[in-house]
């Protein structure tokens, strides 16, 4: 059927959604009463769709048109001409149509917003509400962080009202997440109610955060964040065994690392005493012992804590984290001490020590020393060259072993180049990103 002007702009995009695929033809009165008609053209080439009928000067025909017929005009839901060509070559029209189709918008349930930005593309939800902003709507979120997995409550326990329960349980519950790992199902879920603080990782600052939210204590809010505290980790080699010194002026809460599983055995931490109201967990993951102790009575952190080790030495910590009362991250120095208490000498220059897990995903541990303080700058950079964070840049730094974190969940897959550098030289290592 021939019609006098082609459909609005609105229909077609509507028929786009509806159906998929609108076809138009065009045959314009070259020659009103002779074969060159809108009729005509539809009767020749077997038209049944609609055609519209264009005027002697051919408009549409001077807008597409390269002087042959056929001539076939693809254009998207955006009505951006995608393909235009004399002739019928049938499979670049297909393709082209395939295209189209493959790039229209979606709303698969009709809340409003295209699945490519609806958070929940096949559930309802106008509102787009995402109470835990994880990209995961709340209508369709497995975890439901509005009213089951809300911050604090780990294990997902109700009562008989269906209102959350945050205590001791989900503790305990948040220590074994961390020692023991996971992410996926409800250990995803829970990692996200174990996010106390609200920042990439889930560690023993978490625990300390949950603790005093727990006893009545300051909310997420209002702990943790500005400036982190200083504090110093060391090493002592008696002759007799080696002792571990952790002390920070601001005190202490909590704290975490690894070791390699050769360097000492699950007894050696069975006999480490902590101070009254502290709890010690370890696990076994592959060659590693991951280490969590924190004041489990959120009332007796300490500016010192000392146990035995044997066997241990400044290289044998990684993923140390240390916690302050207020869930705040202490930064680490690190040092190490032979018989005499005579430090261990530092290399002249910038050196890195370790860098662990190496292939890593998305965490890599880097352990560094510099002789003394002096302005420093730890950087990663791509295989072009290019920086992509920097994990430290200031003047302050102290002499001895340092050990920084770059999680590097928002890059890819590839090689990457960790660097020191100062003023004196400068230290570089490779690393592999693996996701």
């Amino acid at each position: 059927p021939c019609q006098s002007e082609a459909p609005i702009t609105e229909s077609i995009f509507q028929q786009y959604n509806d159906q998929g695929l609108i076809v138009i033809a065009n045959g314009f009165d070259y020659s009103p009463d002779g074969p060159y008609s809108c009729t005509s053209w539809a009767s020749s080439f077997g038209i049944t769709y609609p055609i519209l009928d264009g005027d002697a000067d051919g408009t549409i025909w001077s807008l597409f048109g390269q002087g042959y017929i056929p001539h076939n005009v693809v254009l998207n839901h955006n009505m951006e001409v995608i393909y235009t060509d004399a002739g019928f070559n049938q499979s670049a029209v297909i393709n082209a149509i395939e295209q189209a189709l493959a790039d229209l918008p979606a709303d698969e349930d009709e809340d409003g917003y295209d699945d490519p930005e609806d958070n929940c593309p096949e559930v309802y939800n106008p509102d787009q509400s995402d109470i835990d902003g994880d990209n995961a709507g709340d209508a369709c979120d497995i975890c439901d962080n509005a009213n089951i997995f809300v911050i604090g409550n780990v294990n997902g326990d109700l009562d008989q009202e269906g209102l959350p329960i945050i205590d001791i349980v989900d503790v305990l519950a948040l220590v074994d997440l961390i020692l023991l790992g996971g992410d996926t199902g409800l250990l995803e879920c829970a990692a996200e109610a174990g996010n106390v603080t609200g920042d990439v990782h889930v560690n023993v600052i978490d625990v300390i955060q949950l603790v005093q939210m727990i006893l009545g204590g300051e909310n997420s809010a209002s702990m943790g964040g500005g400036e982190p505290a200083e504090g110093t980790l060391s090493v002592f080699h008696t002759g007799e065994t080696d002792k571990v010194i952790l002390a920070s002026p601001d005190k202490i809460s909590g704290f975490q690392f690894e070791f390699p599983l050769f360097v000492l055995t699950p007894g050696d931490l069975d006999k480490v005493v902590l101070p009254e109201g502290w709890s010690m967990n370890y696990s076994i993951n592959e060659d590693h012992v991951r280490v969590l102790a924190y004041d489990q009575s959120g009332e007796n952190s300490q500016k010192k804590i000392e146990f035995e080790l044997p066997g241990v030495d400044i290289g044998s910590f990684q993923y140390t984290v240390v916690s302050s009362p207020k869930a705040g991250e202490i930064n680490i120095s690190f040092s190490e001490f032979e018989p005499g208490f005579n430090e261990i000498l530092l290399p002249d220059s910038p050196m890195i020590n370790s860098l662990y897990p190496n292939p890593f995903n998305p965490v890599l541990s880097v352990t560094f020393s510099i002789p003394f303080e002096i302005e420093t700058r730890v950087a990663v950079y791509n295989t072009l060259g290019e920086m992509v964070k920097i994990l430290y840049d200031k003047n302050d730094l102290k002499p001895g072993h340092h050990t920084f974190y770059w999680n590097a969940a928002d890059q890819s897959s590839g090689m990457y180049f960790i660097q020191i550098q100062t003023p004196i030289g400068t230290d570089t290592k490779k690393a592999l990103l693996v996701k």
